[in-house]
């Protein structure tokens, strides 16, 4: 297991510009970090180099630079729907649709293993209906693993929120994850665990990790204190990593330890930004050393 980052750790500036990925990558790898996850998902609002005309030989050359630097690229975060797809303007459908085809290639360019997806849920006609949002997804997201598998790409469902002060919400226990990835029986389909979203739901995270099992293939690791969603560095917060390190190595985690810990940056001014990142380099190397 090696420690990770996401481009998105540098992604908005305060102007409200944003880091192109060469940059990011720049940055990171001065720090430390020899593998990165790549964030597509300011695609949908016109940002990165995947809404430009020549996104593909953008990709190709930042896969150049990666490898020049010696760095690997091993997941990415397609670009996802704040709602269902039904409830979208059709024009907003088209550009989401457009950017994650773009997404699940640029993966296959730079090397992805696995792209993180958002399950979705209409809540108007499937809540609380486990079975109807299964069907809902593995319709939604066939093209999308057929496109991935086609493409080398792995494709990782995601965990979602749902806590107290929040409705229920599909996907957000393992045991939901897993009847969705079964359904398809491919091991190129599986799960992220992201530990934040998690730290609503699971005051002990172990027993869902169990759950998942083999099928868990990438993570986002991140804290917070249960009530709000603040993407903060290991021991921000109140998840419990001490616990939960060495349980990834008993399921036989195969990935990689992905920070998504993007809010500890975004309102911070550029030049704080790279002494920060190698604070949370140090606690990451830490967890590491609890996962035996």
């Amino acid at each position: 297991m090696r420690l990770s980052t996401t481009t998105g750790t540098f992604s908005l500036t305060l102007s409200g510009g944003y880091t192109p990925y060469k940059e990011a990558m720049r940055r990171l790898k001065a720090v430390g970090y020899d593998v990165l996850d790549i964030n597509f998902c300011r695609a949908l609002t016109g940002q990165t180099d995947l809404v430009r005309d020549n996104w593909e030989a953008l990709m190709h050359e930042l896969r150049e630079e990666a490898e020049r630097l010696g760095v690997d690229f091993t997941q990415s975060h397609p670009v996802f729907l704040p709602g269902h797809v039904n409830r979208q303007p059709p024009e907003r459908l088209e550009v989401y649709n457009e950017m994650m085809r773009r997404s699940i290639i640029a993966s296959s360019i730079l090397g992805v293993k696995w792209a993180v997806v958002h399950p979705q849920e209409d809540r108007e006609t499937t809540a609380l209906d486990v079975d109807a949002c299964i069907k809902d997804n593995v319709e939604h997201f066939a093209p999308i693993v057929e496109l991935a598998v086609k493409h080398n790409v792995g494709i990782a469902f995601e965990n979602m929120i749902e806590g107290e002060s929040s409705k229920r919400r599909f996907a957000s226990h393992a045991a939901e994850l897993v009847q969705m990835i079964d359904i398809w029986g491919d091991a190129r389909v599986g799960a992220c665990w992201d530990f934040g979203h998690a730290n609503f739901l699971y005051k002990d995270q172990r027993p869902a990790l169990r759950t998942l099992g083999k099928r868990l293939k990438a993570t986002h690791v991140n804290d917070n204190y249960g009530k709000s969603d603040e993407h903060m560095f290991p021991f921000h917060g109140s998840v419990d990593w001490h616990s939960i390190m060495p349980v990834l190595i008993e399921i036989g985690y195969e990935g990689d330890f992905t920070y998504e810990t993007h809010k500890e940056f975004n309102r911070l001014p550029e030049a704080l930004k790279d002494p920060l990142a190698k604070i949370g380099y140090d606690i990451g190397l830490y967890c590491l050393t609890l996962a035996k």
